[in-house]
């Protein structure tokens, strides 16, 4: 995919896709989780709890991998290496980043009511991507 054809994929709004996030466990296996995600064109951002294993094994060891893939024809896909930041706490930026990525899931009319159901979710994970790769068909 081109840079304008992979920023329209990873945009998609309802229906968005789910992104699904990969960590390194302490024992140095691979754990996987979907996600809600926003891509601002330059990082990824994930709205979590900040108890999930994943989050946990990014804050200890912050390499992970990100893809999101069509579930049809012609099963397009991004796949994302790089490194996680996460950060929790009370601030406006977080507050904002939870909305943003909410929009894309949830109708406006619903973001605030479904946003003030997780209030303490307060945790941020941003993936810094070091490589991306996609294609936009099978074959």
């Amino acid at each position: 995919m081109g840079r304008p054809e992979l920023d329209a994929f990873l945009n998609r709004e309802l229906p968005a896709r789910l992104g699904v996030v990969g960590t390194v466990r302490r024992d140095g296996s691979p754990q996987v989780a979907p996600v809600w995600y926003r891509w601002d064109g330059e990082r990824v951002t994930i709205w979590a709890d900040e108890g999930r294993v994943w989050v946990e094994n990014a804050r200890r060891d912050p390499r992970v991998a990100f893809s999101v893939q069509e579930e049809g024809w012609p099963f397009a896909a991004v796949v994302l290496r790089g490194r996680a930041e996460v950060e929790t706490g009370p601030g406006p930026e977080i507050n904002a980043e939870i909305r943003r990525i909410t929009r894309r899931y949830v109708p406006e009319e619903r973001v605030e009511g479904y946003a003030a159901q997780w209030a303490e979710l307060r945790t941020i994970v941003t993936i810094h991507p070091e490589r991306i790769t996609s294609w936009a068909s099978a074959g």
